[in-house]
C-alpha cells in the first residue's frame, strides 16, 4: 500500500511538474484613473513586481494566477498620491500562437487587491503635507479593490516573457479629500508593461 501511495505522489509531482510553469515579472505601470468627475487628474508612472504560476489545461487554455506588489496613483492639481498595493490576478490564458520559439497568448481575469500603504502629498490649510492614503481617520482611499484584468503576452525560447496588461477597477478608490470638499470617486485603470522570465 505504501508503495502505491508512493508512485501515485510521484505521478502527481510529476505531471505538476510537467504542466505547470513559474514566472517572474517586473515592469511599469502607467495609471490612468478615470474621469467621472470635475478634477484635473494626471497620469501618474509607477511599477510593479511579482511572479505568476502557469498551470495547462485543456488544448491551448492554461490559468495562471499571480501576485504582485503593484504601485498605483495620481496626481491632482499640487497633490501627488503614490497607493501600494498586493495584487492578486487569475488569469485564463489562450495560446493563439504556438512555435518552438515563440508562443503569444490573449488572457483574462479578475483581480483583488489590498491596499498596504503610500503617502498623499497634499495641502492642508496652505501647508504641504504627507497623509497616509488609507488610513480611515484621516483623509484616504479605500483599501479594497478589485477588477478586470486582460492583455497578450509573448515567451520567447520558452523562457524570456514579455507581455502588456490592462487592470480595469470596478471599485472607486473614493479619496476623502477633507475640508468640505467632495469626495473623488475615481477608478484606477492601469496599463502594465512587463517583462520576466518563466522557469
Amino acid at each position: 500500500m505504501k508503495k502505491l501511495l508512493t508512485i501515485v505522489a510521484l505521478m502527481v509531482l510529476g505531471a505538476t511538474t510537467s504542466f505547470a510553469q513559474l514566472g517572474l515579472r517586473a515592469g511599469v505601470n502607467f495609471d490612468n484613473i478615470s474621469k467621472e468627475d470635475d478634477f484635473d487628474l494626471d497620469k501618474k508612472t509607477g511599477f510593479h513586481l511579482g511572479a505568476v504560476y502557469n498551470i495547462d489545461l485543456i488544448g491551448s487554455f492554461s490559468l495562471e494566477p499571480g501576485l504582485y506588489f503593484s504601485q498605483k496613483g495620481f496626481k491632482l492639481n499640487d497633490d501627488d498620491a503614490n497607493m501600494n498595493y498586493l495584487e492578486l490576478p487569475v488569469n485564463v490564458k489562450f495560446k493563439m500562437v504556438d512555435l518552438s520559439a515563440l508562443a503569444i497568448d490573449a488572457h483574462i481575469g479578475p483581480f483583488a487587491a489590498l491596499g498596504l500603504g503610500g503617502k498623499w502629498k497634499t495641502d492642508i490649510l496652505g501647508e504641504k503635507e504627507d497623509v497616509k492614503i488609507f488610513d480611515d481617520d484621516e483623509m484616504g482611499c479605500k483599501r479594497f479593490d478589485f477588477g478586470l484584468q486582460m492583455g497578450l503576452g509573448a515567451v520567447i525560447m520558452n523562457k524570456i516573457y514579455a507581455g502588456v496588461n490592462y487592470d480595469m477597477s470596478l471599485t472607486k478608490i473614493d479619496a476623502d479629500l477633507g475640508l468640505g470638499k467632495d469626495n473623488l470617486k475615481e477608478s484606477n485603470h492601469v496599463w502594465m508593461i512587463s517583462v520576466g522570465l518563466n522557469f
